[in-house]
This record gives C-alpha cells, sequence and structure tokens, in this order.
C-alpha cells in the first residue's frame, strides 16, 4: 500500500462510534483549557482525529501555568473529549488514585461505543480495569501490544521484582488480549506470547516516519563512499540498561583490545542519547580517542535528528527486550541499515544481509564481531542502507493508521461516512508548537 500523501484525506472514512483512547500518556492543560502533548504523541492524536468521528482520550493530566517548547498543540481536543485520570507521581499517588481512576475509567467506559487501550504505562496499564469491568459493561474492545517493558531481559542476573513484573503482567495482558474484540501487535512474537492464534489480530509495526523525511534514492547515492572509509556507527537510544548500553560500551572495549592485540580494525561507535547512565557514557568516551568513541547530547526528533543520522554508516540497536524499536525505521528512512541484537522485536524487521546484520542480545562479543566484520565495509553498508531505504518507502505514520483504521472497521463490523473537510481541518492545525 504506497503512501498518498495530505492530499488523500478524501480516502478516509470516518469510524462513528464512540472511540475513547485509554492511557497512561500524560497531557497537559495550560490556563485557557488547551491541550499539549509530546510532539509524537501529538502527530499520533492528529491522525486519530482524522478518521475517529466521536474521539475521546481517558489519560492522566496535569495542569500546567507556562508554556513549554517540547510540547505541541493537540488541535481538536477541548474539555468536552477529555477524561482527566489522577498523576501517578510516586506509590503514594498511585494508592490514593487507584480507586477515583478505577471510577473515571468506569465512566468513560459506560459512554463509549468502542474502547482501545494498550499493554503499557505505569504503574500498570489501564487495560487491567477493563477485565473487571467487561463483566457489567457492553463495549468494544481494542488493544494495542506494542511494548514489553515488564520482560525480564534476555541476558544478565534478574530481580525478585523483576521476576515477578515478568510473569504477573505476561499473565494479566494474556487475559486482556484473550478477552479483546480486536488485537493490535507491532510484531508476530506479541500475537505468539498473548494470543497464540490470529484470529481479529493485525500485525501493524509502530512507525513514526512522514514520506516527506524519507531521503531521495538520489541523495543516498550520492553519499556513496570512495575510496577506504572508515565506517562510523551510531548507537542512539535512551541510555538505560534495558536498550543495551552497557552492552554497547563492553563491545567497545573488546574492539579496543583486540586492535592492542593484532591490528583488527576498528570502527568509530557513537552514542547520542540520555537517560541515567548518561554520564557514564561521557566519562567512557572522554577517556577513549575521539576515532574511536564520541558521547553527542540528543539533538530535537525530526529533521535535525535525521540530518545528525546521515553523517553514519549504520545504526546500532541494542535491545535486550522485545519491543520494536522506532530507530530501525528512522535510520531506514535515511538509507542505513541496522546492526541489531536478534529479539522478537527486530526480527520481522531487518532482512540478515540485505538491511542489517543481527548479534546474539546482550553479548558484547558478537557484537563486537559484527562491527569489526562491517569496518572497513563502507560500500557494503551503503549497498544495505539502499535496501533498507527501499523497503521503508511504504511504511510511513499515515499508512500505519489507515491500515489500523481498515482493520478495526472490517473486524468490528463499524459504521462509516466520508471524512469531507474534517481531516484536512485537523491535520492543518495538527503541527502547531505551544
Amino acid at each position: 500500500m504506497g503512501h498518498t500523501g495530505g492530499k488523500s484525506c478524501g480516502k478516509y472514512r470516518l469510524i462513528t462510534e464512540s472511540y475513547t483512547l485509554f492511557g497512561r500518556i500524560r497531557l497537559y492543560r495550560d490556563q485557557q483549557g488547551q491541550y499539549a502533548a509530546d510532539p509524537l504523541w501529538e502527530k499520533d492524536l492528529a491522525l486519530h482525529l482524522r478518521y475517529i468521528a466521536d474521539f475521546r482520550i481517558c489519560c492522566p493530566v496535569e495542569q500546567v501555568n507556562r508554556h513549554d517548547e517540547a510540547w505541541s498543540y493537540v488541535a481538536g481536543l477541548s474539555d468536552r473529549n477529555v477524561i482527566a485520570l489522577g498523576l501517578d507521581d510516586g506509590w503514594g499517588a498511585v494508592i490514593r488514585n487507584l480507586v477515583p481512576n478505577a471510577f473515571r475509567v468506569r465512566k468513560a467506559l459506560s459512554d463509549t461505543q468502542i474502547a482501545h487501550s494498550g499493554g503499557a504505562g505505569w504503574p500498570f496499564p489501564v487495560s487491567y480495569y477493563f477485565l473487571i469491568m467487561r463483566l457489567f459493561l457492553s463495549f468494544k474492545w481494542i488493544i494495542v501490544i506494542e511494548s514489553s517493558f515488564f520482560r525480564k531481559p534476555a541476558e544478565g542476573k534478574v530481580t525478585l521484582r523483576r521476576f515477578l513484573s515478568h510473569y504477573i503482567h505476561t499473565f494479566l495482558l494474556r487475559r486482556c488480549v484473550r478477552a479483546a474484540d480486536a488485537r493490535i501487535f507491532t510484531n508476530r512474537a506479541y500475537q505468539e506470547l498473548f494470543l497464540g492464534h490470529n484470529k481479529a489480530s493485525l500485525i501493524a509495526p509502530a512507525i513514526w516516519i512522514d514520506q516527506d523525511d524519507v531521503v531521495s534514492g538520489r541523495d543516498h547515492d550520492a553519499r556513496k563512499p570512495s575510496g577506504r572509509h572508515q565506517a562510523r556507527f551510531l548507537f542512539p537510544a535512551r541510555l538505560i540498561p534495558d536498550k543495551g548500553i552497557l552492552t554497547v560500551l563492553d563491545a567497545i572495549r573488546l574492539l579496543e583490545k583486540r586492535h592492542a592485540e593484532d591490528g583488527t580494525p576498528v570502527p568509530q561507535v557513537d552514542i547520542i542519547g540520555q537517560g541515567p547512565l548518561a554520564e557514564q557514557c561521557r566519562q567512557f568516551a572522554a577517556h577513549h580517542s575521539d576515532d574511536l568513541v564520541q558521547f553527542h547530547d540528543p539533538v530535537p526528533y525530526g529533521a535535525p535528528f535525521f540530518s545528525f543520522l546521515r553523517d553514519y554508516d549504520a545504526v546500532i540497536v541494542a535491545n535486550l527486550q522485545d519491543e520494536q524499536p522506532r530507530i530501525i525505521y528512522d535510520a531506514f528512512s535515511q538509507g542505513l541499515p541496522c546492526v541489531s541484537s536478534e529479539t522478537g522485536g527486530t526480527h520481522d524487521l531487518i532482512t540478515p544481509g540485505e538491511t542489517g546484520l543481527f548479534f546474539k542480545a546482550g553479548n558484547a562479543a558478537s557484537l563486537a564481531d559484527r562491527l569489526t566484520e562491517l569496518a572497513n565495509a563502507a560500500e557494503h553498508l551503503h549497498q544495505m542502507g539502499g535496501a533498507a531505504l527501499s523497503e521503508v518507502a511504504a511504511s510511513t505514520h499515515e499508512n500505519m493508521h489507515r491500515e489500523r483504521e481498515i482493520f478495526l472497521k472490517d473486524t468490528l463490523s463499524l459504521s462509516n461516512q466520508p471524512l469531507g473537510w474534517r481531516g484536512d481541518d485537523v491535520l492543518a492545525q495538527a503541527s502547531t508548537s505551544i
């Protein structure tokens, strides 16, 4: 299904049933009653508003006194279609909000025909409330599984808390998924884990790329390396253990050791991101040659980030869990292949030898072997980047929503009507920043 751009609004048809999205991602409400969100979340909400006539959202809402340039307005949202949950900032707030939030979710469910929830969100997914309320309320339930925050890592020690989280959440989410009327998974591993069959389900990777952000084939060809070229890799991620940053640091140490021992070729491996381990990464880079590793502070997502990516030959994805990293599509959109840990979330996206290479999750030696293999293979990396670019051409954020919309209408037998002017109007306002 090819991308048709913003002028294709007329091909959308509105879901006309009352539709409520339940989640834990917060909105920000200013003194004028306007709602804002993280730019990527705002972008997602804008497309929900585009094809859902009677849309509401039930989520935490924080009252703010000032505007923040990091947020974006959510055009079309007002008090009439927002049901506010309490802010669970700390375990004390979680306990205080447990019953009040249950009543708010119940009220929202009693007024909706279609309820859309997910499998993530601290301290627990809103979907868990549904398991009880499903017994006495009538609604069509859509559940989206796109994260595995609770899963124990594939490698390393597991704390008792993490062990219990793994099995409790797996048990409860499996119950939620099987009780739902329609299920959307971002990768096949989630479908197999929680459902075990493909009835009333869709595999739809979470994609945030806009067609305008995809680099052209001509621009990619222009970046073809000439002569001998030390490959440059970038590890862009939130700097926490589950994203595999410790595996990356250990792999860099191995590369340095191998080079000192026998002159093994060494690529440059840079790190960009923020998180609890950012200072450790900064200090690590400071104690090593710039030709081996550099640390960079984050740049804004969008054009600045994509421009930054294009200075590299490939991206490293080192996730320890089965979630599906958005960075794979970001890299592909700029003509970069991925050197990735092989997990359920990455296995569906990368074709070994064509759009990237895999290494064993959590295994620094395996990652170092792959990086050594590609250290002087800039031309091969460029070829894989071209294949990655071709693969992502039809995989855009708008197409993801279109595919989900068609699936939901077919699976739930929904009514619909021509979209008309409404979608154009919403999208025209949706990208205004606070």
